[in-house]
């Protein structure tokens, strides 16, 4: 075991912005199910880590007051999953750069609701983060079935990185020590998940530790906190997929829903009562505040924090000068907020809009990380602290105090397009209001440096950049093979878990230059983020036959993509320079589905970045980089400004396995390959295979066909498209989708998964 690799990762996590992390050996995992277990996902794994965030206490003792269906700050819990993904993306990554592999496992996808198999398991993920943390020594299970720690009860959320270095293991909790069945969860669950459909006790046994908790039926327990359902309605005494179904039929959707066993549950040691501020328990912190104002430098880092972050403007307010709505119904015991605001990026003047990237996502993210650590760390000093987006409420009082905030804010916004949030606390802050600007850039710094610096700082893995003249030749050669083909384009019109329609339209493709996006556009900087090779290497294979570590990876790369384009256009504009991020600059590649989304797929950007010096085009048509080989997803920033160009990558070298190979062409279930381009970068002429978009679409972007890695995640829809797509085949093959697993499609590029140079061939 590696002490000090064990030291390092906890390290890395905590300045991630863990509040707990631990270690399971793998051998605690010995009793799980093959197809839930990290053998199953990683057959030579050691270890497992798991991290977990703290819900600040007032997002659980103020969510929900009024409904269930009134999540207030609760609804933080989603910027707490995207974190979540996050870290375990980055520390899968850190632990690769150590020669170690790594599986990391998303927060919160489900990859199979019903039974596949052999797992007799609903709702059964690629591997339980609950289990993960009482294998790592952080929890023991509730009876509820949610895991507890001592310092926060169920307050947590969780997630896993699977790895094959020597970690050490922390200590497990004993059994039934932290939970005292004292019966919340049972009294106050709204649709009385731990009285009816209740079939006795299970139990996890690891190391001689029996951990146990209520038998519940999963489709009750998700009736309106997965599904959306109404939970203050009558609930039918028999809940399974059909009854759901048919509900939902009859009276719609009513939204998210917070689950009160969370709300009222925490141990007895921690646990306190205030009615007048909450229904549920008060958690007992262990810092008390000396005095109602924190020391100067608190707030000083706060706010630097939040700038670093990525914060466009802070405003601090004490409540005594608050001229609106009363903020208490928010958080009772609130003295002071602070607001911040996250701008976009300057767009530009640009002939095309395609395939701009679209930052909202992550401007989003990075003003929710903002108000959710502020929240934490007063927290953490022994004050309350409640982190609120603009939404949440719909009942009075919390809806005009809501609205109250977004008024005050947006008169003082100078952006329009801004995204905002704010953070209440018990804390008497000092007024304040701080604005990001930039210097220009020091005449000792060079450019093209100082930007690639600034990238890997961002997190990207690779940097490259050419010029655009390098980058519209080679757009251009293609062009005559590729620009003007038939697109179709599906927009979903069903109801959510009840059936799938679609409104088809059709288009023709558009080829792009840099040109297009930026007049007199100078240069492209296209910047990386692997996919653990792990992820890939494993993807439908051996016991687990997963595909979610893949699809996790598919859409977290591109997150990080766009984070990191966020942060650097944001400098590069504050410096004056003039720049657009592009997802797929030559518009020659395509969409992936995705339970997160869409994502631009394995063909988005290669011509740029194979310009850039960061690999050779393959047979197949996607990037060969000589560190990660197909496994990169790339993104694309043009801009205005002369940059030194990079040399190109060792081109035919790179590609020597395609030489007499056709395991690409052969691979594609729905036989998409049509035929041959050339693309000439700087003369090298380079040959690679074509596909026919609409029938690539078909199976990957549209999810119609199990082969593409539908059938991992127990999903049977297999439709094979016609030989002639017509709309009207696109539009009733998607009404022949299975209406629950549509909603969370994951499909696999099958033909880079047939590549030497993506993963092992064992066939």
């Amino acid at each position: 075991m590696d002490h000090l690799l064990t030291a390092q990762v906890k390290k890395k996590a905590f300045d991630l912005g863990v509040d707990l992390i631990g270690v399971g050996n793998i051998e605690r995992w010995a009793n799980a199910p093959l197809l839930m277990s990290p053998r199953g996902l990683m057959p030579t794994a050691k270890s497992v880590v798991v991290c977990a965030i703290h819900h600040t206490d007032a997002m659980i003792e103020i969510g929900g007051e009024n409904s269930p269906h009134e999540q207030g700050t609760y609804v933080y819990q989603l910027f707490m999953n995207s974190h979540l993904d996050f870290l375990s993306y980055t520390l899968g990554r850190f632990l690769e750069d150590r020669g170690y592999r790594a599986v990391p496992i998303t927060a919160s996808n489900i990859w199979r609701y019903r039974e596949y198999k052999g797992l007799t398991s609903t709702f059964a993920p690629d591997m339980s983060h609950i289990y993960a943390s009482v294998a790592a020594g952080l929890t023991e299970m509730g009876y509820s079935g949610i895991a507890m720690s001592p310092e926060y009860g169920p307050r947590n959320r969780f997630v896993s990185i699977i790895t094959d270095a020597p970690l050490v293991p922390d200590p497990l909790l004993p059994g039934n020590t932290v939970c005292d069945r004292c019966g919340m969860c049972i009294k106050h669950c709204v649709i009385d998940a731990f009285r009816q459909e209740v079939n006795g006790e299970v139990a996890l046994e690891i190391e001689g530790n029996r951990y146990s908790f209520a038998n519940k039926n999963l489709w009750r327990c998700a009736w309106s906190e997965h599904f959306g359902l109404d939970c203050e309605l009558e609930v039918p005494a028999k809940v399974t997929e059909p009854v759901i179904l048919e509900r939902m039929k009859e009276v719609g959707l009513r939204g998210g829903t917070m689950g009160c066993c969370i709300k009222f549950c925490l141990p007895k040691d921690r646990r306190s009562w205030d009615k007048s501020y909450s229904s549920a328990p008060i958690r007992k912190k262990s810092v008390q505040p000396a005095r109602p104002a924190p020391d100067r430098g608190v707030q000083m880092r706060m706010i630097s924090q939040c700038l670093e972050f990525g914060a466009d403007r802070v405003v601090v307010q004490s409540l005594v000068d608050w001229k609106g709505a009363d903020l208490k119904p928010l958080l009772p015991d609130a003295k002071s907020i602070v607001m911040v605001a996250v701008n976009p990026p300057a767009k530009g003047d640009s002939a095309t809009r395609d395939k701009h990237s679209e930052l909202g996502g992550m401007m989003s993210y990075t003003m929710n990380k903002c108000c959710f650590y502020t929240a934490s760390d007063l927290e953490k000093l022994g004050y309350s602290g409640a982190p609120y987006n603009m939404g949440g409420l719909k009942k009075e009082p919390g809806k005009s105090a809501i609205e109250s905030v977004r008024d005050t804010f947006k008169a003082m916004l100078t952006n329009p397009n801004a995204i905002a949030g704010f953070v209440l606390t018990s804390a008497e802050l000092t007024p304040a209001d701080v604005s990001s600007s930039y210097a220009p850039l020091p005449p000792s710094l060079d450019l093209t440096d100082t930007l690639r610096e600034k990238a890997l700082e961002f997190g990207a893995d690779v940097v490259g950049i050419a010029s655009a003249e390098r980058v519209t030749k080679a757009v251009n050669s293609i062009k005559a093979d590729m620009d003007g083909e038939r697109v179709l384009n599906a927009k979903e019109t069903g109801r959510l878990w009840l059936g799938s329609t679609a409104d088809i339209t059709e288009e023709k493709r558009q080829v792009h230059t840099p040109e297009d996006h930026l007049p007199n556009a100078k240069s492209v900087v296209v910047i990386g983020i692997r996919i653990p090779k792990q992820s890939v290497e494993n993807m439908g294979r051996h016991g687990a036959e997963a595909i979610g570590p893949y699809t996790f990876a598919q859409y977290e790369s591109r997150n990080l993509l766009r984070l990191a384009a966020l942060r650097l256009q944001k400098v590069m504009q504050g410096w004056g320079i003039n720049c657009v991020a592009v997802d797929d600059l030559a518009n020659t590649g395509s969409y992936s589905s995705n339970p997160r989304g869409p994502q631009a797929n394995i063909f988005a950007n290669r011509i740029a970045a194979v310009c850039a010096g960061l690999g050779t085009i393959t047979k197949g048509g996607f990037v060969n980089n000589p560190t990660y080989g197909p496994n990169m997803r790339y993104l694309a920033i043009v801009t205005d400004k002369e940059l030194r160009e990079d040399q190109l990558a060792e081109l035919y070298a790179l590609r020597s396995k395609c030489e007499g190979c056709s395991r690409c062409v052969d691979a594609c279930s729905v036989k998409a390959f049509k035929g041959e381009t050339t693309v000439d970068v700087d003369g090298h002429a380079l040959k690679f295979n074509i596909v026919e978009q609409a029938r690539c679409d078909w199976a990957i972007r549209y999810a119609l066909v199990a082969e593409e890695g539908l059938k991992w995640s127990g999903n049977n829809t297999n439709i094979l498209p016609p030989e002639n797509i017509t709309p009207e085949a696109l539009s009733d093959a998607v009404a022949k989708r299975d209406p629950i697993l549509r909603i969370r499609p994951c499909t696999a590029e099958m033909c880079t998964m047939a590549c030497p140079y993506t993963r092992t061939q064992t066939e």
